[in-house]
């Protein structure tokens, strides 16, 4: 298991190499997906450095059981998202599938989880990923730890807020 320092460091170099390798999609203001596959591409790179054998994914929607049958990776949100001001099936993506993970391609290996929104998304949906969100991958789906990544795109930068850092304990 890695320690918070190092998981810490590669959330860290993850998104200072989408800022420094990927200006242009800060300038164009792509869809926040762009910006999540990119630096779950970088997240990798430092997560193979640990040569511990997790994996990184993004819009990861299966596991599998102890049985060896795939089931959905879901939360037990759905009267939170209602309350959204668009629905579940939105180009926007407010559906309850994680933007990047950490995690082994099993059950129970659940290392980190991140969600990522753009400066310029509502209050209510950058609030909703923190508060209930965030929360509930830990709650529901035992991952260890959780950051919220604002994509700046009036500065090109990125903000991490850890919701939950490695080594406080499952909540």
């Amino acid at each position: 298991m890695p320690t918070k320092e190092l998981l810490e460091a590669a959330v860290d170099a993850a998104y200072c190499q989408l800022v420094k390798r990927d200006r242009p999609l800060f300038e164009r203001k792509v869809n926040e997906r762009s910006f999540s596959h990119k630096f779950a591409m970088y997240l990798q790179q430092k997560v193979d450095a640990w040569k511990e054998g997790w994996d990184v994914d993004c819009e990861f929607n299966r596991d599998r059981k102890d049985t060896g049958g795939d089931y959905a990776k879901q939360l037990h949100l759905i009267d939170k998202i209602n309350s959204l001001s668009t629905t579940v099936y939105d180009e926007d993506a407010k559906t309850v599938f994680p933007d990047v993970i950490i995690h082994r391609r099993g059950p129970g290996s659940n290392l980190l989880v991140a969600e990522m929104k753009k400066n310029t998304a509502s209050y209510t949906d950058i609030a909703f990923d923190r508060l209930h969100k965030l929360p509930a991958y830990v709650n529901q789906l035992g991952y260890q730890s959780s950051v919220f990544i604002l994509i700046d795109l009036d500065n090109i930068r990125c903000v991490a807020e850890w919701i939950k850092p490695l080594g406080y304990g499952i909540a």
